[in-house]
């Protein structure tokens, strides 16, 4: 009896625990999406209160005031589809490549495998902003700076994605490919027509991750573009946050249109990611 009033104490401590935790998560994105309701001066009349995290004692039709002012005075809408069009083909050249890569490491046999190998893992702890500058340096001197081109194809390889394939792939039983070959398919049939179609949690798991970054992405994008007209909603926002007058609601307005795709993205695709991310062998 002692022993389980002492589990039950103990699982009310971790789930208190879980749920202050998650509110120190959750209060900054709770703020902003209630702060997008409300008209501007309510935002700072608010602030330091409880009121704050409550959305505004008002007709809630003029809830959505602030959204249509922003996008009334930003094209919002065109850096939304150049932000879907950014991290669409960045996904696309990723599932292909890294793929690729991924199953060449996981099934031939070249010289230098395992040298080829550790030099991807060690490249997954090597920051970004550590090859940011030469990687800007190289699209510079090739002259592809402010163009889409020079934007999407430093980003098609990842180091972390590859591994991730290779890890999956080789779970996939050798005999399926085997048989394969002894009906007369090469190593390209078997990868589109065998390995694709039976590494769909993996594919969705990359999918997912690389969207998401590359929605979020704001450094590569600011270097790269000149063009107001090019950039994607991430760099957008720091333009809008700079255009006078700002107004807070309408920031925090399109800082939710920003996270709510994401948001929902995630949502919609948390159990493949967890099905992915189990089949690579990998613990989370």
């Amino acid at each position: 009896m002692k022993d389980k009033i002492k589990r039950k104490i103990k699982e009310i401590f971790f789930y208190v625990f879980l749920f202050t935790l998650a509110s120190l998560f959750l209060f900054p994105i709770v703020w902003m999406i209630v702060s997008s309701f409300k008209p501007e001066a309510q935002i700072y009349s608010d602030m330091g209160t409880l009121k704050a995290l409550l959305p505004p004692f008002i007709n809630p039709v003029e809830w959505f005031t602030p959204y249509k002012e922003v996008l009334a005075r930003f094209e919002i809408l065109r850096y939304i589809k150049n932000s879907f069009m950014y991290a669409g083909v960045v996904v696309f050249g990723n599932l292909l490549v890294n793929s690729m890569a991924g199953y060449a490491l996981a099934r031939f046999r070249f010289p230098l495998k395992n040298f080829w190998m550790g030099l991807i893992i060690a490249i997954i702890i090597v920051p970004v902003e550590t090859t940011i500058i030469p990687l800007f340096t190289i699209v510079h001197r090739l002259g592809l700076v402010n163009t889409f081109v020079g934007l999407f194809i430093p980003l098609l390889a990842n180091a972390f994605n590859i591994f991730l394939f290779r890890q999956f792939f080789l779970g996939i039983p050798k005999e399926l490919e085997e048989a394969a070959l002894i009906d007369g398919a090469d190593r390209l049939q078997i990868f589109f027509r065998i390995i694709i179609p039976l590494s769909k949690p993996i594919f969705a798991t990359v999918a997912i991750f690389t969207f998401i970054g590359a929605w979020n992405d704001f450094i590569w994008p600011v270097l790269m573009l000149t063009d107001t007209e090019k950039y994607p909603l991430q760099v957008a926002l720091n333009v809008l946050n700079n255009t006078e007058p700002v107004y807070t609601n309408q920031v925090m307005a399109a800082l939710t249109i920003s996270t709510s795709v994401i948001v929902l993205i995630y949502i919609a695709a948390q159990k493949y990611i967890v099905e992915g991310i189990s089949h690579t062998g990998i613990k989370i």
